[in-house]
């Protein structure tokens, strides 16, 4: 039995998305099917990259996963089909597979459709579901397509660096509000040694490095290496992006004396 996940920017609003698993339930009728998202902000490849990124090792190796976020036919990048860490990837080579894979290490590469070339605007269904049932029938992954030596690369927000400073992004803003960044507890060891620091938040400042949301009172600001070790900062029941009024890559800078 085959798992086949889904990664798009289509909503539940409208029809697409029941649309695209009819069609594979009616060509594989025995296929385990996955919602990982179907809320990624229409185009936001990085955001799009943070959730399937924290999910898809979970699921057994083998498993393909449908990606259509910002993948509408806009004649710029070809469409791909990838193997990387004995999992299949299907989507549109916009840069989102770059920020799932930083480092480039991808096992194969295969180009199923050319830019321009686009069979519909309805590429989740029209050009990734085959490559996809092809996959789940045990089509080998080189068989789909010709070779392609590289994915396009897309970059995350920098600045400048500063002495004694360590600085990243918001990658992710989840449904409570809460921060993600882009932050590793490797980068804040090495940069940090031990050091006194702070995380400035516009005029608030956190000096401590917590456990979870309930190790300050209500309303008080929280700062830790959540589960995908990754720096998170968040307000105990409250809604922190909208209060400091953060969005997808606003800067964060920690301040080490």
């Amino acid at each position: 039995m085959s798992i086949i996940t889904l990664t798009t920017d289509l909503g539940v609003k409208d029809h697409y998305s029941s649309s695209l698993k009819g069609a594979l339930l009616r060509q594989i009728p025995s296929a385990t099917i996955i919602d990982i998202s179907h809320e990624i902000a229409p185009y936001d490849c990085g955001q799009a990259a943070h959730v399937l990124g924290n999910a898809f090792h979970e699921f057994p190796i083998g498993t393909i996963h449908l990606v259509a976020v910002a993948s509408g036919g806009s004649g710029m990048f070809n469409h791909v089909a990838i193997k990387f860490q004995d999992h299949y990837f299907v989507g549109c080579d916009n840069g989102v597979f770059s920020l799932l894979s930083p480092n480039n290490k991808l096992e194969q590469i295969i180009q199923i459709g050319l830019a321009g070339k686009e069979p519909s605007t309805f590429l989740a269904r029209d050009l990734y579901l085959p490559a996809v049932i092809k996959l789940a029938q045990g089509i080998p992954i080189e068989n789909l397509g010709i070779p392609q030596t590289k994915i396009s690369e897309l970059f995350r927000t920098i600045s400048p660096p500063e002495i004694d400073v360590l600085k990243g992004v918001v990658v992710y803003i989840d449904q409570f509000n809460n921060i993600i960044t882009n932050i590793t507890g490797d980068d804040f060891d090495s940069i940090g040694k031990g050091r006194l620091f702070i995380i400035e938040v516009l005029s608030e400042e956190i000096k401590e490095l917590h456990r979870t949301y309930g190790d300050v009172p209500i309303g008080g600001l929280v700062a830790f290496f959540n589960s995908a070790g990754v720096l998170e900062l968040a307000m105990n029941n409250g809604k922190m992006a909208t209060l400091f009024n953060l969005k997808l890559n606003s800067i964060i800078r920690i301040k080490f004396s």
